[in-house]
C-alpha cells in the first residue's frame, strides 16, 4: 500500500456511506439524512459517485441542500472502490470545511465496498475517521424480483448475484418506499430479508415522507462501529458481467424555444416515451433520471421500473424559453442501442413541443471491469 495522503483532521469525522442497487432512492434519502444532521447541529459534507461525468445526483443533492452550506464533491469515471485515491482527494477538499459528518453514496452497481474502501481507510487513517454502520438501501420491487423471484425481470442472474452481495456486506438493510406498500407487505419483505440475511439490522423507511428516518439516523450517529462485514468471497467475473449488461448513458442537453414550453410536460413526455421504447426492446431499467435546470432552479424526473410511472421532484419550474437538461440512463441494452433510442426520443419530443435540443458530450458505454487498487479481506476494527 502506497504512502497515504496526509489529511488535516482536527477530530475524528463520522463517515456515513449508504450503498444499494440503482433506483433504490439513495440520493433522496441521504439528502434527507443530511438535513436531519444539520437540524441536530452537525456540519455535513457530501460525496456522490458515478461511472461517468454529468451526474444528475450531484445536481439533486446541491438543490436539496441549497442554502445549508453543505460542500458537495463527486468522484466520476469509476466507483469509489476503483477510484480510491480520488475519493481521498475529494474527502480532503471537504475536510477544509471542518465537517462533523461526511456522507457518501457509492454508485449503484458497486459492491465489495468494505474490503475495497472501508478497510483501507480504517488502516491508513485510523485516527481520522469513524465509520457509521454501513447501510444498503433496497427498493421493494427489486427484493421481489432479484431476491424472492416473485416477479418477472429481464435482468440476468449475475445482476441478482451483485444485488445479493450488496446485501451480504451491509450492517443495516434499509427497505425504502414503504409508502407504496401495505403494512403487511412491508413486514413480509422485512421478514424475508431477515431470513435470507440473518444478523442484519433492518429498517423500513420512506425518504419522501420521513417515515423511519429519525430512527435510522439515530443508528447512524450512535457509537456503534460500522463497515465491519467483509465479503468472504466474491466472483469478480460475475460482478463485472452484472455491470456490463447495462448501457450507461450520461448526456447534457441545451434546450431553447421561441415560445415558452411547460417544463414538467416536457420531462414527463420524454420519460414515458423512453419507457415505452425500452419496453419494446425488453430493456429493464436500472434507473432513468433527468434534471432540468433554469435560472439556478432544478426539477427532476426519475423512473426505476418499466411498469411504473415517472416521478417528479425539486422545484416546480414554470414555462421556460431555455434550460439545461442532464440525462442519466442505466438500462439493460447495448450502449449503441441505448444511445439511438435516447437521441431519437429526445428529438421527437422536442420537435413535438417546438423546442430546439442540442446534445453536448453524450457518453454511452458499459462499465469497465472493476479493478480496486486495495482489497483487504480481514476484519478491521
Amino acid at each position: 500500500m502506497s504512502k497515504p495522503r496526509e489529511l488535516a483532521v482536527k477530530k475524528p469525522v463520522k463517515l456515513i456511506f449508504c450503498g444499494g442497487f440503482l433506483g433504490s432512492g439513495k440520493t433522496t434519502a441521504l439528502a434527507a439524512l443530511a438535513k436531519g444532521l444539520i437540524r441536530r447541529g452537525m456540519r455535513v459534507g457530501f460525496i456522490t459517485n458515478d461511472q461517468s461525468e454529468n451526474l444528475v445526483d450531484t445536481i439533486i443533492v446541491r438543490q436539496m441542500l441549497t442554502d445549508l452550506d453543505v460542500p458537495v464533491e463527486e468522484v466520476v469515471k469509476g466507483c469509489f472502490c476503483c477510484k480510491f485515491d480520488e475519493l481521498i482527494e475529494r474527502i480532503d477538499k471537504i475536510l477544509a470545511h471542518d465537517p462533523a459528518v461526511l456522507m457518501g453514496e457509492p454508485v449503484g452497481s458497486c459492491t465489495d465496498f468494505v474490503a475495497a474502501v472501508a478497510n483501507p481507510i480504517k488502516i491508513q487513517y485510523r485516527d481520522a475517521f469513524r465509520f457509521a454502520p454501513f447501510s444498503i438501501m433496497v427498493d421493494p420491487e427489486r427484493v421481489r424480483s432479484l431476491i424472492l423471484n416473485e416477479t418477472q425481470t429481464d435482468f440476468p442472474e449475475d445482476v441478482a448475484y451483485l444485488f445479493g452481495k450488496q446485501l451480504e456486506e451491509a450492517d443495516t438493510i434499509v427497505l425504502n418506499k414503504i409508502d407504496l406498500l401495505t403494512a403487511e407487505e412491508s413486514d413480509r419483505l422485512l421478514a424475508a430479508l431477515g431470513d435470507r440475511y440473518p444478523g442484519k439490522k433492518l429498517r423500513a423507511i420512506t425518504a419522501k415522507e420521513g417515515t423511519g428516518m429519525d430512527e435510522w439516523l439515530d443508528d447512524l450517529i450512535s457509537s456503534s462501529p460500522g463497515a465491519n462485514t467483509v465479503l468472504s468471497q466474491i466472483d469478480y467475473d460475475r460482478y463485472a458481467n452484472a455491470e456490463a449488461v447495462l448501457g450507461w448513458l450520461n448526456a447534457p442537453v441545451k434546450l431553447q424555444a421561441g415560445q415558452p414550453f411547460e417544463a414538467g410536460q416536457f420531462m414527463m413526455s420524454l420519460a414515458t416515451r423512453l419507457r415505452d421504447r425500452f419496453k419494446i426492446e425488453k430493456g429493464d431499467i436500472g434507473h432513468l433520471k433527468f434534471v432540468l435546470t433554469s435560472a439556478g432552479q432544478s426539477m427532476w424526473t426519475n423512473l426505476t421500473d418499466l411498469a411504473a410511472e415517472p416521478v417528479t421532484g425539486g422545484e416546480k419550474l414554470d414555462n421556460l424559453s431555455r434550460g439545461t437538461l442532464i440525462i442519466n440512463a442505466r438500462v439493460r441494452l447495448e450502449p449503441e442501442d441505448l444511445e439511438i433510442i435516447v437521441r431519437n426520443s429526445l428529438s421527437n419530443v422536442a420537435s413535438e413541443m417546438a423546442i430546439q435540443s442540442e446534445i453536448d458530450d453524450l457518453q454511452c458505454f458499459s462499465p469497465a471491469y472493476p479493478d480496486p487498487p486495495h482489497i483487504i479481506r480481514e476484519t478491521v476494527e
